[in-house]
């Protein structure tokens, strides 16, 4: 009998099963789910860097922002519960800087000054250092929206963009500081005021851009990764109170809602985020990603390889190019776990200020 259904029996003669005694923080399978996701991502953007069409969507939503979005989600529900199980701001802003920089920095030195330059030797593209040093520059801080490069010099074709995963990263950033300082003390009896409102706007925002309220930027793509975010934490906050199969029920009906209406971007966030989070914990996917998390790697560096991929064999069909940017892909990530990633993370205190588990990387 699977897990869910076994838990839910076994609660049904006391109480109905919630979030909180579903979730097994040391045995779940988001890892899983992120990879999943990463692959995705990769997968979307595929056909539209490879000149194959367009990505595929659902909802009005991309392929790979329904997965970002369910990075998100994820994130909100993890990242606040690591702040709000009395983690120091300190310690939680090291984590935090630790888990995401170190890799992605390495990522866009490798783009800079590895990927561009041999692309301007298989391509009729060029560049020279210093438009190396300017990309590297501007996106120090997690290509920052308005003030990023996206391009170096004429390697790529008018419109390409290097790396156009790491947009998302400047928005979680900002998603970890505002959860940092719910965490004050000061705060501790608005953390779900806070949260909803956190939400609410996020969620406006991202009608008003569906609507065309507001013109299309740089800006209006946070909206949907915020109000995921919010979500899950306001998830997390009231884990102990929600209830696992009226839950499960509501968000379905929602998710549908907003499929069949075009409104993904609205109304999906928050039961979207609850139904990754729901299999999360009950998918037996847990060995998936418990010793090496490749996530992030093929997140940061999937979309490099397939540009130059498609600046060196351009007429690859969609089947190939796939098996060759995760031939390429995985085994970048993998380095980067090994090598950037997991001696970054090891950097963190190693004094536990909850009970150790086998944790989700976070």
């Amino acid at each position: 009998m699977p897990g869910f259904l076994r838990r839910s029996l076994q609660n049904r003669r006391s109480s109905p099963l919630t979030l909180a005694e579903l979730f097994d923080a040391g045995n779940n399978s988001l890892n899983a789910i992120r990879l999943i996701f990463s692959c995705l991502v990769v997968v979307s953007h595929a056909q539209v860097i490879g000149g194959l069409g367009e990505e595929p969507s659902l909802g009005g939503r991309t392929l790979g922002a329904w997965s970002v979005v369910g990075f998100f989600g994820i994130s909100g529900y993890l990242i606040t519960r690591s702040r709000l199980n009395g983690q120091p701001a300190a310690r939680f802003f090291r984590a935090r800087f630790l888990r995401i920089y170190p890799g992605f920095l390495v990522a866009l030195l490798l783009v800079a000054f590895v990927f561009a330059p041999l692309s301007a030797v298989l391509g009729p593209g060029s560049s020279t250092f210093a438009d190396s040093l300017t990309y590297v520059l501007r996106n120090l801080l997690l290509y920052p929206p308005f003030v990023s490069q996206t391009t170096i010099g004429t390697t790529l074709a008018e419109g390409g963009i290097w790396n156009g995963a790491l947009w998302s990263l400047f928005w979680e950033a900002c998603c970890y500081l505002g959860v940092g300082v719910l965490g004050l003390a000061a705060l501790k009896s608005r953390r779900t005021g806070l949260l909803a409102i956190a939400f609410i706007f996020a969620t406006g925002a991202s009608l008003a851009a569906h609507t065309g309220l507001v013109p299309p930027s740089e800006l209006t793509l946070a909206p949907p990764l915020v109000a995921a975010f919010a979500g899950g934490a306001l998830l997390y906050v009231h884990a102990e109170r929600i209830r696992v199969l009226p839950a499960v029920a509501v968000s379905t009906v929602l998710l549908a809602v907003s499929i069949g209406t075009g409104t993904a971007a609205v109304l999906a966030p928050l039961p979207f985020a609850l139904l990754v989070f729901i299999l999360g914990a009950v998918l037996p996917l847990q060995r998936v990603g418990a010793k090496r998390d490749l996530s992030y790697g093929i997140y940061i560096y999937g979309v490099p390889v397939q540009n130059l991929l498609e600046i060196w064999l351009p007429e690859l069909p969609l089947p190939l190019y796939l098996i060759l940017t995760f031939a390429v892909v995985v085994p970048l990530a993998l380095a980067s776990y090994t090598w950037i990633e997991a001696p970054a993370m090891r950097l963190k205190k190693s004094a536990p200020s909850t009970p150790p588990v086998r944790p989700v990387q976070v």
